[in-house]
């Protein structure tokens, strides 16, 4: 079975392999990545990997073709939240006929969208995606902008493919993020800068705000602020540059999610009224920053229990 997509202008198709079947449904996508998730805690390195793989962890990985798949394949990079990806070439042979090729993208796609989006990105499509082919390896290290990246395949001679290097570098001042776990707690930052950046889980989630200050003055001390407990919903129609986005859709893309709840201000006092439940796929917390003001969220998220989601239909707009 193939999947086909398109990334910025090329078309592409993902063979699927039947034992990580990936359906053509955006519920089915995330069923699946939320699978490799789980099997790639217990993933070891220096391995072959399948046509669909995923790893986080430092290794050699390995990819040699058996002339049976006739679609693109996908190699899945994550990190720690704090991480970046960073990809070296051992070996490389791949022939450039017959559409064969190697693809990077710095990020992840699934199901035609991508995350980053390209809001929340600082370079465009044709910088983040990079082919090669033939039998000179790439020589330049490929480095990710967060915590993801993504390597795309078709190989169609038998007995080419590629080995690589995965290493996962720290990285000091994260901002886009796709969490590997679908519970914990996390802090975005803005750390003074004009930029939008989101933390996505591939699940259903409820997040509870612990603290926040989101458009207050950059001039004024962390006492004051938190002294202020002043919170507002629908920040953008007020006319504020600066706040906190909640969404969730059915897809990676935030820009694409139907449901968005925005909340601006000062608070360090938790509570229920600050909970948010998430019921689509995937959870989005997302950090809109113009630069004028030293931004941070802090919250925790847990996954929401199937008797606790509803299917709306915001989730696949």
């Amino acid at each position: 079975m193939m999947n086909c997509f398109l990334i910025g202008i090329f078309c592409t198709c993902i063979f699927v392999a039947s034992s990580v079947a990936i359906s053509s449904s955006s519920s089915s996508h995330f069923k699946n990545l939320k699978g490799l998730l789980r099997r790639n805690v217990r993933s070891p390195v220096n391995e072959r990997i399948d046509c669909i793989y995923m790893v986080s962890r430092d290794g050699d990985y390995w990819y040699q073709s058996d002339g049976a798949q006739t679609g693109v394949c996908g190699l899945y990079l994550i990190g720690d939240p704090d991480q970046l990806v960073e990809i070296e070439f051992n070996y490389f042979d791949i022939s450039c006929t017959d559409d064969g090729s190697l693809n990077f993208l710095d990020g992840w796609e699934l199901g035609g969208q991508l995350f980053p989006s390209s809001d929340d990105h600082a370079l465009n499509i044709d910088m983040r995606y990079q082919t090669f082919c033939g039998v000179n390896k790439p020589k330049k290290l490929l480095i990710s902008s967060q915590n993801v990246a993504m390597i795309q395949y078709r190989i169609p001679e038998t007995g080419q493919g590629f080995t690589l290097n995965a290493r996962f570098l720290t990285n000091p001042k994260p901002c886009n993020v796709i969490a590997r776990m679908p519970s914990g707690k996390y802090s975005i930052k803005n750390w003074g800068r004009r930029i939008n950046c989101s933390f996505s889980i591939i699940y259903p989630e409820n997040v509870r705000v612990q603290s926040m200050a989101v458009g207050a003055s950059k001039y004024a001390g962390v006492l004051s602020q938190l002294q202020q407990e002043n919170i507002h919903s629908q920040c953008e129609k007020r006319g504020k540059s600066d706040y906190a986005e909640f969404k969730t859709g059915d897809g990676l893309d935030p820009s694409l999610m139907g449901y968005n709840f925005q909340m601006c201000g000062v608070t360090n006092a938790p509570s229920r009224s600050l909970e948010i439940p998430l019921n689509c796929g995937n959870s989005v917390v997302r950090l809109v920053s113009s630069g004028k003001f030293y931004n941070y969220i802090d919250f925790q998220f847990n996954m929401l229990q199937p008797e606790d989601t509803t299917k709306d239909n915001f989730c696949t707009l």
